[in-house]
């Protein structure tokens, strides 16, 4: 059967608009450069690059083919290869990053990512990303050591609000003396002088024996916080119940440079000394006199029975 004349011109149009489509993208891929050390794929960029003609003006008209291209991504460096293409078209092309950073999120599976993603979320103005990114680094790290790491990754990278959290979650995360300790020297060496003497505080207030916190006081004397060792020694001085509290404050005293604390602790240990033997004194001549008067006691009773009393 004979096709009618229209029937064979709308199947010649239909053929040379696919070859023309073909040309097309043959000149397309002809002119087309690829980028050197691109993570995206040649008919990705060739999207982008087409996309581009409208990225500074119509932002609207470029975004299919944005999102065309972001649909192709399968992992973190290639959301981010688009959305650096967008960069210098400035504000117009915000919410064609914050699209690629939104999927980027969903890729993220290991500290480092969530580091990386949270330093661009932040350069993009992408805030609830980085809000995101922040809540899944705090919330996934559940030990000190873990924390601490984290803290010291963050503060690498300048992300000293992620640093702090960590640090205020691992003090939160500290269950021993051991730990705390630890905790007040890392804030100390990452600059945190205001986690690091808060931390130190803590440790002296909950510490009563006046020995034991002449012991801390070794461990702390390296963080060099003097005010707090000085208020150490005399919360030591007034807990000190024994010649041996006095003689350990004494010792840490002229260990320290602190003259005053340590003539207050000579001063009462000589005292309580003083007092002892006073006491000691006191209660051997109470044994005597009971002595005494037991045996006059016992003389006496003889006497009323007339029995001999002896020489």
């Amino acid at each position: 059967m004979k096709r009618s004349f229209s029937s064979q011109l709308r199947w010649q149009t239909i053929t040379l608009a696919a070859m023309g489509g073909i040309l097309l993208g043959q000149a397309a891929y002809a002119g087309h450069k690829p980028w050197p050390g691109s993570p995206l794929t040649e008919e990705t960029q060739i999207e982008l690059e087409r996309a581009s003609k409208y990225m500074k003006n119509n932002p609207g008209k470029a975004m299919p083919a944005i999102i065309n291209a972001l649909n192709s991504a399968t992992d973190i460096p290639k959301c981010m290869a688009i959305a650096a293409y967008t960069e210098p078209y400035g504000h117009p092309m915000l919410e064609a990053r914050r699209a690629c950073i939104t999927k980027a999120l969903s890729f993220c599976q290991t500290r480092e990512d969530f580091l990386h993603l949270a330093i661009k979320a932040r350069q993009y103005e992408c805030f609830e990303v980085t809000r995101s990114a922040v809540n899944n680094l705090i919330g996934n790290s559940n030990s000190v050591d873990e924390l601490l790491d984290l803290a010291h990754k963050a503060q690498e990278v300048a992300l000293n609000d992620i640093c702090h959290l960590a640090m205020e979650k691992a003090y939160n995360k500290a269950d021993s003396v051991e730990d705390a300790l630890k905790f007040a020297r890392e804030a100390k060496v990452m600059g945190m002088e205001d986690l690091s003497r808060k931390a130190t505080k803590e440790l002296i207030d909950d510490e009563p024996d006046a020995h034991e916190l002449c012991v801390l006081l070794r461990s702390i004397e390296p963080l060099d916080h003097k005010d707090l060792n000085r208020y150490l020694l005399k919360k030591a001085i007034d807990e000190s119940r024994t010649i041996s509290n006095y003689r350990d404050v004494y010792d840490c005293a002229r260990r320290t440079g602190h003259n005053d604390i340590m003539k207050l602790a000579e001063f009462r240990g000589r005292k309580m000394q003083i007092l002892e033997k006073y006491r000691a004194n006191q209660a051997e001549y109470q044994q005597k006199v009971d002595a005494a008067r037991a045996q006059q006691g016992q003389q006496q009773q003889q006497q009323s029975q007339g029995l001999p009393t002896g020489f």
